[in-house]
């Protein structure tokens, strides 16, 4: 019935002078609240209705038949890769702890939330992602018997416990779980990867390639055999970044500075309380040129080499003496290693340390606060007010030092990349996927490696680039002969041409130095980047993997042996001292005496009457035979 019919049923049957204007409008709102009621009652058993017809007619446990699966896909609505917009890997390491990594599209960009939104370079991991696991077709199918999806011990056969179940262990029957992820947070895969099926089963099913493997669908119980690669889904954050984090090329290098110190602060209890007291240690630096183009050994050359010596610890140049040569081998190891610069983790900074980082002159006013103080010491570094050591000046100024020194690399478009090594940042474990094992076995070959924290800046230095080589520009005199004076003039106009290419070429560089600086600033300045032991060895240099040791030549020598002795005597030597040479190989590490075979040769001295020089010459090596006995000793027995 509807309301306007009710209202006017109400007025026909209205008694004329008998029922009060109040009680007739109480009974037209009555008539009308009960209509709405039974509409509503209506709608709600509709509701009711449709709700039950869907929950009885919903798919149950029965009529999935794992034996159909046989033959088809496995995600058969997972079609399109551009719908991929996260992605979750789970895995247990070696000491059973999870290790979860997840990279997500945020804003548009991939990035890695398990890592403050570090951003990733992944467009062809997830390629390969999508690759492996869309067409996921299923080549066996193995139920279980029993007790179904809790049968442990059937999940453990095939390596197919969820490793973000409570009860998962450490053993080799934990899989890799493989989570994709659609937009409104739907999920596309969601999967456990477990054991590869033997050698012989994939004969059996014909599998050349040998990828076969256990999965299982999460919160399903049977297992099914697909062909996949679990490699494409690593838990390595260094396989999903850009590699080239210093994006160099080799030929742009012009030289290395190192920095060799060490610093720290240390807090002890005194009667003020705890109060900070500086550790340092400032042994020197030293300056490498370097040249791509060159050949071998002729590529690096050894540009200056400064020590702090003596009682005053004076900053003064060192010499390198005879038998110690740089050490190419390292030094081009160092070069490969930073040319492919590789991390495996990073940690966000503050983000006032960042904010500074991104001006100029970004520790000379910088706002110091407890989180920054507390972030910088926790990764061992340091913002100290020092005098000039190396100036020669009693002036301060805040210098940014680290735990284990520095190193400059200097570009020829004058960008300078500052290297700070810093504390030690945990440990890493390596552990390599061995074939027909479960993703996580425990292995003989896996090993805890010890990472670092490593600070990168960069900044412009203009007096790289080279000076512009102006031309002469000849001055006309007042006046001369008119062809003298016309060909003056071409002069100038040609001088004053060439100057000006060559100043608009000197600014060009100098603005495109600036501009790719500032560019690596941005980069950097977020992040305190983790490197692995492996790579701090590589590049980390000092005094003792910078230079070699080698048998130095005669003639290299031949002076220092004969040094206080007077020529013709070689009998007579001041009392109490040793060659010159042996005061220096004594101070040597026992390491470095292990020369290379060779000869040499002996010294040519004028013979005495009645006496040969010979035999009182320094004994020489035979042919092909090895210095092996302490050197001391074998030129202490000769004297």
């Amino acid at each position: 019935m509807s309301t306007d019919h009710a209202v006017g049923s109400l007025d026909s049957e209205k008694p004329h002078g008998k029922i009060s204007e109040t009680r007739f409008a109480e009974l037209q709102f009555a008539e009308l609240t009960m209509n709405e009621l039974t509409k509503t009652l209506i709608f709600l058993l509709l509701a009711v209705a449709l709700v039950t017809g869907a929950f009885l007619s919903r798919p149950t446990a029965r009529d999935f038949k794992p034996e159909e699966m046989l033959g088809t896909i496995l995600f058969p609505l997972f079609t399109d890769p551009l719908a991929i917009k996260s992605l979750e890997i789970v895995r247990l390491n070696v000491a059973g702890e999870r290790n979860d990594f997840h990279i997500a599209e945020v804003n548009g960009v991939w990035s890695i939330p398990s890592h403050d939104n570090y951003p990733a370079d992944a467009r062809d991991q997830m390629g390969r992602v999508a690759e492996a696991l869309t067409d996921l077709k299923v080549l066996q199918v193995i139920q279980p018997e029993g007790s179904g999806i809790d049968s442990i011990a059937f999940q453990t056969l095939y390596g197919v416990i969820d490793p973000t179940d409570e009860n998962a262990s450490l053993g080799d029957g934990v899989g890799i779980k493989i989570i994709l992820g659609g937009a409104d947070d739907t999920t596309l895969v969601n999967l456990i990867v477990g054991k590869s099926v033997t050698p012989q089963q994939s004969q059996d099913m014909m599998d050349e390639d040998g990828g076969l493997r256990y999965v299982r669908v999460v919160n399903q119980a049977p297992v099914y055999v697909v062909n996949i690669e679990p490699g494409h889904f690593s838990t390595d954050f260094g396989q999903w970044i850009e590699r080239n984090l210093l994006d160099i090329s080799t030929f742009d290098i012009k030289e290395f500075f190192v920095d060799q110190y060490s610093f720290s602060v240390e807090y002890v209890l005194t009667n003020r309380g705890l109060q900070p007291i500086p550790r340092d240690s400032f042994i020197g630096d030293i300056t490498l040129g370097y040249n791509a183009s060159a050949i071998g050994a002729d590529k690096w050359s050894l540009l200056r080499w400064m020590t702090f010596a003596g009682q005053e610890d004076e900053y003064m140049e060192r010499e390198l003496e005879p038998g110690r040569e740089l050490n190419t081998d390292t030094l081009d190891a160092m070069v490969s290693a930073l040319n492919d610069l590789r991390i495996v983790s990073v940690l966000k900074k503050p983000a006032g340390l960042a904010a500074a980082l991104r001006t100029e002159a970004a520790f000379d006013n910088i706002g110091f606060d407890a989180a920054m103080q507390e972030s910088m010491q926790e990764t061992g570094f340091w913002l100290v007010q020092l005098p000039d050591l190396k100036g020669g000046t009693s002036d301060t100024k805040i210098q940014l030092l680290s735990n284990e020194g520095d190193m400059q690399l200097r570009l020829n478009n004058g960008v300078v990349y500052h290297l700070r090594f810093g504390d030690l940042a945990g440990t890493e474990t390596e552990v390599p996927l061995q074939p027909h094992e479960s993703p996580f076995a425990i292995d003989s070959s896996a090993r805890m490696v010890p990472n670092r924290y490593l600070f990168i800046t960069a900044e412009f230095d203009a007096s790289i680039i080279p000076l512009p080589e102006l031309r002469e520009v000849p001055e006309i005199p007042s006046e001369g002969a008119m062809e003298e004076l016309e060909q003056l003039m071409r002069e100038k106009e040609a001088a004053e041409l060439a100057n000006q290419r060559e100043q608009e070429r000197y600014e060009a560089e100098m603005e495109r130095g600036k501009h790719r600086a500032a560019e690596l600033s941005d980069r950097f300045a977020d992040w305190y980047y983790v490197i692995s032991d492996d790579v701090y060895k590589n590049i980390h240099l000092t005094d003792a993997n910078v230079f070699r040791f080698r048998m130095p030549d005669f003639d290299e020598i031949e002076p220092i042996i004969w040094e206080g002795v007077t020529p013709g005597l070689p009998e007579i030597m001041p009392e109490g001292e040793l060659p010159v040479l042996v005061e220096h190989l004594r101070d040597l590490p026992a390491i470095n005496f292990e020369f290379e075979q060779g000869t040499a040769e002996e010294p040519q001295l004028e013979s005495t009457e009645g006496e040969s020089a010979e035999s009182e010459a320094p004994a020489e090596l035979e042919a092909g035979e090895a210095l092996t006995e302490p050197v001391e000793e074998i030129y202490t027995g000769n004297g």
